[in-house]
């Protein structure tokens, strides 16, 4: 028995116990002593003595007590007394949570199908279980390198599966932590002899020279303390780094907090600031009772016999009010008599309440047959009495009430085109009742009306024009009604997309709106209408024996709405090409007749207004033509294709084919030329037209212009004309005789 206790130990006990038969008595150990084990090769083998009788019967029982019940130790028993009152439960401290070290997007993609399997079981994040204590990592596997064996060290993988470690450490832990690069160990590396191609590598010795050694640095740490973890740097760029990565994530939870404790305290202020108001409001009506409390002691005995008889004379109001046999009007009338015979009784009993208070059914009853387009004053006129007798929040709320329901009822119904009554009812308003309340009505009421009626508005179709019904209310509206003037824009912009310029009733539709519109809704609608004339003028041929004067007449019709420099720009794109063009041919061909070419250049020049002619673009084509006319009558060749551009009459002239000298040659000098030549006088006068100087030549008087030449009328009563050399010298002639 020594020997088997030797061998089991303590659970010699109960094999020898399990040995005997049930009922007789077996000595037992005190199981409710902590328990030691120990191997049992280290025991020593020791004499047990023998216990006594009454020890032994007495433990014999607790067995037969024991296992009549279990085999379990009491201590594992949960219903089980505590012995000797003295045990205590383990207390355990806080747990800390399982974190997860893998997002959910990197878990999915790498893992895929298990981790949608998670998500399926309820898996939300944190550790496995039912109180998310398990494990929060994947079980990291690795990978052992090739044709290499079990080893002692190395073959576990240090993971962290409840995602612990790296919590928050104290500042001399982290500044405990050696940031300097990892020295190489010393200790001999495993041998790769052991494969069999496996040869042994000799250790590469790396030498350093004073210079490097001196060079080394220890490395600098930066302990950041600003988010919620300490962290520290060992240079200015890792610091640089993290600020833009980790420390913009790490506001997040600040953020929110912030936004929780504003979005609090704004609920507390608004609570505060509502009862603030509400104190104000109790502290202003609790002055005004005390004002009245305070009159009312004051009052003497004529003041109460007063009292009673405005009483009195209220009652009977209030009984004529009911009858309906009493008008807003007189009422109004009744309560101005009664504030200014009786004020301080008026006062006292705050007699203005009970005006009001009458004012509103006779108000409403009077209202209801009212037709407020035939009839505007009938109403308004009694109305306007009651904002002189209270205070502008009791007539406000009259208004509201009773007049303004009557009047947007009336508004919704009207139809805009018949505009006459509105306009006669808004005047009366305004007339009668404060500003603020015709004002509310016409945008409110009058403007959507009229906004509405343009988007039912066709220009194409309609035979009305929208500027009959609209332009009545601009001396009323005024700049208020420029929120209807964009989508009168784009009514009138469609309906030019397939305009025929040779149709004058665009130019009719377009006119009154001319001083209406601002510049922004004005200045596209002539550049759309500029454009189709521009196209209709290039697709008409310049042809002198047959010339359509369709196109360019259109563009001349504008003359009156669009700017004279924009139509000069039309003519120089679309017109004064092809007439360049048509004169220079006309020239190069055999027998031409220059009476002919002159009378046709006259046709056109006299076919623009002076005031289109005196456009500089204008000017410069014109004369261009003029020189090309006489450079060929004067025996020269005809001019090539070129024409002038912006660049002036000189360049024009420089890149046809004339002389050098002519080229070269000013109007100044050519006129001072001719004058020599036919014995003129050319001398300049004291005097100037449109900042140039005025001439003599003869006895004319003219104007030089770029390369027009300008002669006065005779007798100084007309218009300057511009003439060409041969009819200035034939005026100059004839004005010496």
């Amino acid at each position: 028995m020594v020997a088997l206790r030797n061998i089991l130990g303590i659970f010699a006990e109960g094999e020898l116990r399990s040995r005997k038969p049930r009922g007789t008595a077996a000595s037992t150990g005190d199981l409710t002593k902590g328990i030691s084990f120990v191997r049992g090769q280290t025991l020593q083998p020791t004499s047990v003595p023998a216990p006594a009788k009454e020890e032994k019967e007495e433990k014999d029982a607790k067995d037969d007590a024991d296992d009549a019940d279990s085999d379990v130790d009491s201590r594992f028993v949960l219903d089980a007394s505590v012995p000797n009152g003295n045990f205590k439960p383990a207390v355990e401290g806080p747990k800390l949570p399982a974190r997860n070290k893998l997002s959910f997007n990197q878990m999915s993609s790498s893992y895929g199908k298990g981790f949608a399997m998670l998500q399926k079981m309820g898996f939300t994040g944190g550790g496995l279980g039912k109180h998310n204590d398990g494990i929060a990592n994947p079980i990291e596997v690795q990978k052992r390198q090739s044709k290499r064996a079990l080893q002692d060290d190395g073959e576990m993988v240090d993971q962290d599966l409840y995602g612990n470690e790296g919590g928050r450490r104290t500042v001399e832990e982290l500044l405990s932590m050696d940031r300097a690069p990892e020295k190489k160990s010393t200790e001999p590396k495993i041998s790769d002899g052991w494969k069999r191609d496996g040869k042994p590598k000799k250790q590469k010795t790396i030498y350093k020279t004073a210079e490097e050694n001196a060079g080394e640095v220890p490395a600098m740490r930066i302990v950041d303390m600003r988010g919620p973890e300490v962290k520290v740097a060992s240079s200015f760029a890792e610091l640089a780094a993290n600020l833009s990565g980790d420390s913009v994530r790490s506001l997040k939870e600040f953020r929110h907090n912030t936004r929780l404790l504003v979005s609090r305290y704004e609920d507390k202020v608004r609570l505060a600031a509502e009862r603030k108001r509400h104190c104000e409001n109790v502290i202003l009506s609790a002055a005004k009772e005390q004002e009245r409390l305070q009159a009312a002691d004051n009052i003497s005995e004529a003041d109460v016999k007063g009292c009673k008889e405005l009483v009195v004379e209220m009652e009977s109001l209030r009984e004529r009010q009911d009858e309906g046999s009493i008008g807003l009007s007189e009422l109004a009338e009744t309560f101005h008599r009664l504030e200014r015979s009786r004020p301080k009784e008026f006062h006292l009993l705050q007699a203005i309440d009970v005006a009001f208070a009458l004012a509103l059914p006779t108000a409403k009853r009077e209202l209801s047959t009212w037709q407020p387009f035939k009839a505007p004053e009938l109403v308004l006129k009694a109305m306007a009495k009651w904002q002189d007798l209270g205070d502008k929040e009791r007539f406000s709320a009259l208004l509201d009430a009773s007049l303004i329901p009557q009047l947007r009822k009336a508004l919704v119904a009207w139809a805009p085109r018949d505009f006459e009554p509105c306009i006669r009812l808004m005047e009366t308003c305004q007339r009668l009742l404060r500003t603020e309340v015709a004002d509310s009505l016409v945008a409110e009421v009058v403007l959507p009306r009229l906004r509405s009626e343009i988007e039912v508005w066709d220009p194409r179709i309609d035979q009305r024009s929208a500027h009959l019904w609209l332009h009545p209310w601009l001396p009323l509206l005024g700049r208020k009604m420029e929120m209807l003037w964009t989508p009168i824009r784009f009514k009138i912009s469609s309906c030019l997309e397939k305009w025929d310029p040779s149709d004058p009733s665009a130019h009719g539709l377009l006119k009154p709106w001319q001083q209406v519109f601002d510049p922004a809704n004005w200045d596209p609608l002539i550049e759309k209408v500029l454009g189709r004339l521009e196209r209709s003028l290039q697709e008409t041929p310049i042809k002198p024996d047959g010339q359509d004067l369709t196109a360019v007449k259109s563009l001349l019709r504008w003359l009156d709405l669009a700017p004279l420099e924009n139509v000069a720009r039309v003519l120089e794109t679309a017109l004064f090409p092809q007439w360049h063009g048509a004169l220079k041919r006309w020239l190069r061909t055999e027998g031409c007749n220059f009476t002919e070419v002159l009378q046709w250049y006259q046709g056109w020049k006299a076919l623009f207004p002076p005031e289109l002619r005196e456009q500089l673009v204008v000017q410069r084509h014109l004369a261009h033509g003029l020189e090309v006319m006489k450079h060929v009558m004067a025996g020269g060749e005809a001019l090539g294709p070129e024409e002038p551009t912006r660049a002036g009459a000189e360049k024009a002239t420089a890149n046809s084919r004339l002389p050098v000298e002519e080229v070269s040659l000013s109007l100044s000098d050519y006129v001072t030329q001719v004058a020599a030549e036919e014995g003129l006088i050319f001398l300049p006068k004291k005097q100037q037209r449109n900042g140039k100087h005025v001439y003599q030549l003869g006895a004319a008087t003219i104007q030089l212009d770029k390369n027009l030449v300008y002669v006065a009328p005779r007798g100084g009563e007309g218009e300057w004309k511009a003439a060409s050399m041969d009819e200035l010298l034939k005026l100059a002639k004839a004005t010496k005789k």
